[in-house]
């Protein structure tokens, strides 16, 4: 079966589709559709020459995935290794690069001994190099495109050959940046890049606005905190102030009592008490300051970041002045 299979391959390489005899040309009259031709490749009685006519006929009428449905099939029935190069030539027509790779690097396993082991090794070099394919598109055509900060003679729609690796691509119109993105592609990969304006839709919106809410709400619940701390301190600072302010006016009082009295120390304590007092309330009250002016300048900055936002319209570009 195998040397059937090999000679049908060769003969395939050969000659047209008018060198075949009448009766393989009626074997398959008209090209199934997608879901007969999986009934008939999963057909025990479906064989590897079978698999494989309908995999050129697939071929021929450029229906590149249907062909190589049909020739993996094939192969798994067969396991004839030129099959491998079969199901690259369809990855390659549909720019599957990676994909055609992969099949001739497993040819060249099947098949140690290749005779077109050279030329399979040159094309797969050859495929390595290819470059990747960013399709940009933006919501109006004609939109400038600047490829890692420089510009591109294309305008959207547009179709850019890269190199393998990171890059940036940044869509300007009308003055202004339209999106900016950031992809990373392999050899032969094509990538695509809508730079489209989002659709509105209610659930947007309210998803919008949910998220400002739940913003306020969180501004509201810091305001409400530091304001507590700053009353929780500064009342802090009062009643210390005043405690000391009354340990000292009776440290005063006893020291007259002192004076006749050596060994009396009450109002040495009196003393140590008010100083403690009027030292807690200093510090609870540079905490209360503290807090406040902080909180305070945290707010203005807040204000001037999103009072100051430029647009600089000739460059197609947004800044933030911060302070």
């Amino acid at each position: 079966m195998r040397l059937l299979l090999s000679a049908s391959l060769i003969l395939a390489l050969a000659a047209g589709a008018g060198a075949q005899p009448a009766a393989e040309q009626t074997e398959f009259p008209r090209l199934p559709s997608d879901d007969a031709l999986a009934e008939l490749l999963s057909n025990p009685d479906t064989t590897a020459a079978d698999a494989y006519q309908l995999g050129r006929g697939f071929f021929e009428a450029k229906r590149y995935e249907a062909a190589e449905q049909a020739w993996l099939r094939a192969f798994a029935l067969e396991r004839d290794p030129k099959l491998l190069v079969a199901v690259a030539d369809t990855r390659q027509r549909r720019g599957d690069e990676p994909g055609a790779v992969a099949m001739l690097e497993q040819y060249l396993v099947e098949r140690p001994d290749a005779p077109d082991a050279e030329s399979v090794n040159v094309r797969i070099a050859t495929l390595l190099k290819s470059p990747a394919v960013l399709l940009v598109r933006s919501e109006q055509v004609g939109r400038a495109i600047l490829l890692d900060g420089v510009p591109s003679k294309k305008k959207t729609p547009a179709e850019i050959e890269v190199d393998p690796g990171v890059h940036v691509v940044v869509v300007v119109g009308d003055g202004k940046q339209v999106g900016e993105k950031t992809v990373q592609v392999g050899y032969g990969e094509v990538r695509e890049l809508d730079f489209s304006a989002p659709p509105s839709s209610d659930v947007l919106v309210k998803q919008s606005k949910d998220a400002e809410l739940a913003a306020q709400l969180a501004l509201e619940r810091e305001d409400q905190t530091i304001r507590r701390a700053v009353i929780s301190t500064g009342s802090i600072a009062a009643a210390s102030l005043v405690a000391g302010a009354v340990l000292g006016g009776l440290a005063l009082r006893r020291d007259k009592d002192d004076r006749t009295n050596p060994n009396a120390d009450r109002s040495r304590q009196l003393v140590l008490a008010a100083e403690v007092s009027l030292g807690l309330a200093a510090l609870s009250a540079i905490t209360s300051f503290t807090l406040f002016m902080t909180h305070k300048n945290k707010r203005k900055r807040e204000r001037e970041t999103a009072r100051l936002q430029i647009e600089t319209r000739g460059a197609g570009a947004s800044a933030t002045l911060r302070f």
